[in-house]
C-alpha cells in the first residue's frame, strides 16, 4: 500500500554533527579479551570494502558467519526521474549492499544488492538534500538513496534489514533476496495505526510466527534538516500478518525534563536487557539510558558534553572481562620540581580497555632504578584517575589493583615532567597550558635557518635534508629516467650530470634540480625506459659523517636500481 509522505521541514536548532558523508571503508575485527587480533574479516568480491554501520556474528550460526554492510558507488541513470534534479549525463549513486560471509575461509555465503530490488524513487532523502545524502553527479559524493545500516537474520534464513533514507524496514527471503514485505516506507504492506516513524536504526527481530512479527526499532523521527516526530523513541512493534496492521506496545523516550525529550538527527539503538529492562542509545547525542518494562527511567548517563561533536552510533550493555596486554599509562608533573619549596606533583594514570581496576597504588624514587617507596592509594575514578602529593620525586611508577586486593599490572615507569622557566608561565599546578600557533605575519617571528641558508620550506620534518626534488615536477632527473638513460654523480663537487650535460651543481642552492647535502661519492645510478617514478640514493661525506637523500615518487613500472659505485 502506498504510504503518504508526512515530513516537515525543520532546521537543525543544535550544532550540526559532521558524520564525513554517513558512510566508510574497512574491514571487521574479532578480538579476545587481552584485544588480540584473532580474525579479520574482508567483504567479499572487487566491489568496495565493509562499512560500520554493521559487523556482528550471524543469528543462528553457531559463530561460524558474520553480516556486514558494503556501501557500493556506482554510475547509474539519475535523468529518469526529475524528483532527482540530475541531469545531461550519468549520475553517481550509493548501492546499499550486506554480506553474509564465513569467518574462517571468508566464503560468500549470501549477498544482496539494494538497486536489485529497490527503485531509487523509494527514497526519502534526495540528491544534494543532507550531510548525508550526497550530491548524485560526483563520484566522491555519489547519492546514498537507501543507507542500509541494520541487519539480522531469523531461524527460517531469512533477513531483517533497516534502510533510513527510504524510511523503511524489509524482510529478504534468504534464497532468493526478494522482498517478503515491507514496514513504512511509500510501499509499506502494513498500515501503521498508532505511530509514525522515519529514518529509524537498529531493526532486530524478537519473536516470529505465521500470524505476528514483533520487532525492535530506533526511530529518529528527524534527520537533521526534517522532522515526522518531535522527539525520537525506541519502540517495540508488533506486525499483525492478519489484519495487514502495524503498531508499537512499548514506547521509551529520552528522560531529559528540561527539554521534553532528545531528536536524534542520526544514529541510535535499542536493546533488550536480560531481566526485562531496556538499553537505549540516543545516536548522535553521547547519552544513553537504562528503563524498565513499564517505562520508568533506571539510568541516564553522558559520556561526554552535548557541545563536544561526540556520537553515539550504537550503546550496548554487556558483561566484558578483559586485562589488556599493555602496561597502563603513567604521566607525572611538577611546576617547580625541588628548584622551590613548592615541591607538589600530580599523577595521572590510566588503563585503556581494562575492566578489572579498583584502585591504584603509587610509588616514587630519585633513581629510576630505585629503591622505590609507597607514597599512596587513589580508588579508581572513570578513565583515568589522579593522585596528588606535596613532595616532589623525579620517577614514579603505579600498581592497578583489582577489587580483591590482587595487584593487575605496573604501570611504565615515568620520569616527571618539570617545565623549564621560560614554559612555566603558561603552567599551573597540574598541567601546562597548550601552545599557540605563531603567525609567520608577526614582527617578532623568527625563521630558524640551518648554517647553509636552505629554505625551511624544502626541509623534510625527520632529517632537514632538502626535499624539493620529491616533488618538483621540472626536476632535471627525470627526463633522463624516463629515457632509460644513466646519471653520474662527481666526487667533491656535489655535481651530477648525463651525456656531458650538467644537472646540478651542489654550489647552487638556487636551484633544486638535483639536490645533494654535501660533496658526493662518485655513483652512477640506472633507470629502465618508460619509468616514471626513481629512487636515487646519494651518498655523501660532510665533516667526517655520513649523510644520505633519498628520493622517492610512488609509482612506475620499471623503478631505479643501483648500477654501480665507486669509492675514491
Amino acid at each position: 500500500m502506498e504510504r503518504r509522505r508526512t515530513q516537515r521541514t525543520s532546521r537543525r536548532a543544535h550544532t550540526p554533527r559532521q558524520q564525513h558523508q554517513g558512510f566508510s571503508r574497512g574491514h571487521g575485527v574479532i578480538m579476545d579479551k587481552h584485544y588480540r587480533t584473532v580474525k579479520t574479516i574482508e567483504a567479499h568480491g572487487a566491489g568496495a570494502s565493509s562499512d560500520m554501520h554493521e559487523f556482528k556474528m550471524t543469528p543462528y550460526s553457531d559463530g561460524k558467519s558474520v553480516l556486514m554492510t558494503v556501501y557500493q558507488p556506482r554510475q547509474y541513470d539519475l535523468t529518469t526521474n526529475p524528483r532527482f534534479n540530475v541531469k545531461d549525463g550519468m549520475g553517481w549513486i550509493v548501492e546499499g549492499v550486506f554480506q553474509e560471509v564465513e569467518i574462517e575461509t571468508g566464503k560468500l555465503l549470501f549477498e544482496w544488492r539494494s538497486l536489485d530490488h529497490v527503485d531509487p524513487g523509494d527514497a526519502w532523502t534526495m540528491p544534494h538534500s543532507t550531510d548525508t545524502s550526497g550530491n548524485g553527479v560526483e563520484e566522491f559524493h555519489p547519492w546514498d538513496y537507501f543507507h542500509l545500516n541494520s541487519i539480522d537474520k531469523d531461524a527460517n534464513g531469512d533477513y531483517l534489514i533497516s534502510a533510513r533514507h527510504v524510511s523503511a524496514i524489509y524482510k529478504l527471503s534468504g534464497k532468493d533476496g526478494s522482498i517478503m514485505w515491507t514496514l513504512g516506507g511509500v510501499r509499506s504492506d502494513f498500515e501503521i495505526t498508532n505511530f509514525d516513524f522515519a529514518f529509524q536504526h537498529h531493526a532486530r527481530w524478537l519473536s516470529e510466527t505465521a500470524e505476528r512479527t514483533v520487532i525492535s526499532i530506533f526511530d529518529n523521527g528527524f534527520n537533521g534538516f526534517n522532522k515526522t516526530n518531535t522527539f525520537s523513541h525506541a519502540y517495540i512493534v508488533e506486525i499483525d500478518h492478519i489484519t495487514k496492521t502495524a503498531s508499537y506496545t512499548r514506547k521509551w523516550g529520552a528522560p531529559d525534563l528540561d527539554r521534553g525529550g532528545l531528536a536524534a538527527g542520526s544514529q541510535g539503538s535499542l536493546q533488550i536487557l536480560p531481566g526485562g529492562n531496556v538499553h537505549i542509545g540516543w545516536g548522535e547525542w553521547p547519552w544513553y539510558s537504562e528503563h524498565t518494562w513499564d517505562g520508568k527511567p533506571a539510568m541516564w548517563a553522558r559520556f561526554a558534553y552535548a557541545s563536544s561533536g561526540v556520537m553515539n552510533y550504537r550503546s550496548s550493555k554487556y558483561n566484558w572481562t578483559a586485562q589488556p596486554l599493555t602496561k597502563p599509562a603513567l604521566w607525572t608533573y611538577s611546576k617547580f620540581g625541588e628548584s622551590t619549596t613548592d615541591r607538589k606533583m600530580a599523577f595521572w594514570v590510566s588503563w585503556n580497555g581494562a575492566t578489572e581496576v579498583a584502585s591504584w597504588n603509587f610509588y616514587t624514587a630519585d633513581c629510576a632504578s630505585g629503591p622505590w617507596s609507597f607514597v599512596g592509594k587513589e580508588e579508581k575514578r572513570g578513565f583515568e584517575t589522579v593522585h596528588r602529593r606535596q613532595n616532589f620525586s623525579l620517577w614514579a611508577y603505579a600498581q592497578a589493583v583489582d577489587k580483591e586486593g590482587r595487584v593487575l599490572e605496573d604501570s611504565v615507569i615515568a620520569r616527571t615532567f618539570v617545565p623549564s622557566e621560560g614554559l612555566r608561565g603558561f603552567c599551573g599546578d597540574e598541567r601546562c597550558g597548550e601552545a599557540v600557533q605563531v603567525n609567520p605575519e608577526d614582527e617578532d617571528f623568527t625563521m630558524y635557518k640551518t648554517p647553509n641558508e636552505v629554505d625551511q620550506s624544502t626541509l623534510s620534518t625527520e632529517r632537514g635534508f632538502d626535499t624539493t626534488s620529491y616533488y618538483h615536477h621540472f626536476d632535471g632527473v627525470r627526463p633522463v629516467v624516463d629515457a632509460g638513460g644513466r646519471i653520474s654523480t662527481k666526487p667533491g663537487v656535489g655535481l651530477a650530470e648525463h651525456e656531458g650535460e650538467r644537472l646540478h651543481d651542489g654550489g647552487n642552492r638556487n636551484e633544486y634540480h638535483f639536490a645533494a647535502p654535501g660533496p658526493m661519492l662518485d655513483t652512477t645510478m640506472g633507470g629502465s625506459f618508460g619509468s616514471s617514478n626513481i629512487v636515487v640514493l646519494l651518498i655523501g661525506v660532510v665533516t667526517g659523517y655520513f649523510a644520505s637523500l633519498c628520493f622517492n615518487l610512488l609509482r612506475g613500472r620499471g623503478g631505479w636500481r643501483r648500477v654501480q659505485t665507486y669509492e675514491p
